[in-house]
């Protein structure tokens, strides 16, 4: 497994460093933020009254919906995804693309091979969730803010399941296509069109954005169990379609 947390380092480093300026690009900056609004309070104001977001508006003043919102509900939510598809696409298609796949599978049998690679890039994912969640409650001690610490907690199950789902899908595509292109095109493709499925009511539970983004936790302070229990199922049986397709396939 050393060698999959070596394969999977740089791209794991790059992401923790996004991670961190995204959080410290927003988390210092409420006050300034809410002085932009307030000069422009007249403009904004008419589309505001436009689109029903006066309370929105109002509400950022308080640090908890600030930070579910502006973190939660949009940057960190936004990228989970994503995320998970750039750790997880080139586990398999870069080796069989460069020709060391063979290699491996002479010194180490497919299922270790199957295993290490999944189990790595699922630690790592599932440490961004953790790590990503918790930077919330981390600044807010420091900065003397009042947090309401159980928002992020309930977040992480939102966030530890999206990585579970995407991860598992992008794993598939790594191994039934053979170079790396394939996967993450294949993934950010299928990202794409079931969000924008997700749009249309009868469609909407296609949407993953809207659990990753944590809606249901700011709005009713609950987790979407049903929702996260079935993108678990889903992603186990993508991953064992993933797993007998590893052992199947000729390298």
């Amino acid at each position: 497994m050393k060698k999959e947390f070596l394969d999977i380092k740089v791209r794991a480093i790059v992401i923790f460093i996004i991670t961190f300026i995204l959080f410290f690009s927003i988390a210092p900056f409420q006050n300034i933020l809410l002085g932009v609004l307030e000069k422009n309070k007249a403009v904004i104001e008419t589309y505001a009254n436009k689109f029903g977001l006066n309370s929105m508006i109002s509400r950022l003043h308080d640090w908890n919906f600030y930070i579910f919102t502006q973190w939660f509900g949009k940057n960190f939510g936004q990228m989970i995804p994503i995320f998970a598809i750039i750790l997880a696409f080139p586990l398999f298609s870069r080796e069989i693309e460069n020709g060391t796949m063979e290699f491996l599978l002479v010194r180490k049998s497919r299922n270790y091979v199957f295993y290490s690679k999944v189990f790595s890039c699922l630690i790592v994912g599932f440490s961004l969730i953790i790590i990503g969640s918790i930077l919330p409650i981390l600044y807010s001690f420091f900065a003397g803010k009042d947090f309401l610490n159980e928002y992020a907690l309930k977040y992480i199950v939102h966030g530890l399941i999206t990585v579970w789902f995407w991860n598992n899908i992008t794993i598939f595509f790594s191994i039934i296509f053979n170079d790396q292109v394939k996967p993450i095109l294949s993934s950010a493709g299928l990202l794409a069109i079931t969000t924008a499925l997700g749009f249309l009511k009868p469609l909407k539970w296609l949407n993953t954005y809207s659990y990753s983004l944590g809606g249901k936790i700011l709005s009713e302070g609950k987790i979407n169990w049903v929702y996260s229990e079935s993108l678990f199922v889903i992603g186990g049986f993508i991953l064992l379609a993933s797993y007998y397709s590893f052992k199947n396939k000729e390298i």
